[in-house]
């Protein structure tokens, strides 16, 4: 048993939505490939994909799979998957979230920016 106290230090994450009307969170969340992320904090309002063995990847444009935005930030360490919720559709503040064209494409109209 390890008796030695360990502190961690927290950030908090800003405000990315704009309103929580019409907001709807996937179940269960997903899981972030941590091979595919650099170590450290993954923020919220990352897009992300899903790739052919459920894993979560970073977005990219030519992606085909279906796409979330992660709800919150999570720290990803090496070695290790990380789990954290997503949003199933949302209004997100256009000046706290980047989400290009190709993303809202490819999210078929889940994903609105105000």
């Amino acid at each position: 048993m390890n008796l030695k106290p360990r502190t961690d230090s927290i950030t908090v994450q800003n405000e990315i939505l704009k309103t929580t009307q019409g907001l709807i969170f996937k179940v269960g969340g997903i899981t972030l490939d941590g091979s595919l992320f650099t170590p450290g904090i993954v923020k919220a309002g990352t897009p992300v994909s899903i790739k052919v063995d459920g894993l979560a990847k970073p977005f990219a444009d030519t992606d085909t799979g279906i796409v979330y935005v992660t709800t919150h930030d999570v720290e990803v360490v090496s070695g290790s998957n990380a789990i954290v919720g997503a949003f199933e559709e949302a209004y997100f503040n256009k000046d706290k979230v980047t989400l290009s064209a190709a993303f809202i494409t490819a999210a078929e109209g889940r994903y609105k920016l105000r």
